[in-house]
């Protein structure tokens, strides 16, 4: 994967080996973020959004509130935990893939959690050249 350094510097063709993108998603509603099979479904409309197999998905629903759930994929790993006390939900993409748009990926993370906003970071990891 390249990416092109945004510095004062000129521009450099940079390659990567991982892209990491972090979404946060606030005020979402309480039964939506401890709802077990709703994010469990959401990681698997990611995967597809992004165009990767998931291999093995794992998740924990905590007591009294409150759930984790990773999908191993072709193309690394996808997370979800949820807060819902706080009306709060993190997602990690970290992937080795550039072939689909963050911006897809919000718009479903907004709509699945009925989210107020969905901000993001991005990283990109294992710069090799």
């Amino acid at each position: 994967m390249k990416t092109q350094s945004t510095t004062n510097q000129p521009i450099i063709d940079q390659q990567y080996l991982i892209r990491h993108v972090i979404l946060e998603a606030t005020e979402c509603p309480f039964d939506t973020l401890n709802n077990l099979e709703l994010i469990e479904t959401l990681l698997s409309e990611i995967a597809d959004i992004i165009r990767t197999e998931i291999f093995k998905q794992i998740s924990h629903q905590f007591h009294p509130q409150g759930i984790t759930a990773m999908v191993i994929v072709g193309a690394s790993h996808l997370s979800v935990h949820t807060w819902p006390e706080y009306g709060f939900a993190t997602i990690d993409l970290v992937v080795c893939t550039d072939d689909f748009e963050t911006k897809d990926v919000m718009a479903l993370v907004k709509t699945r959690l009925n989210a107020a906003t969905v901000s993001q970071i991005e990283f990109r990891r294992g710069l090799i050249k």
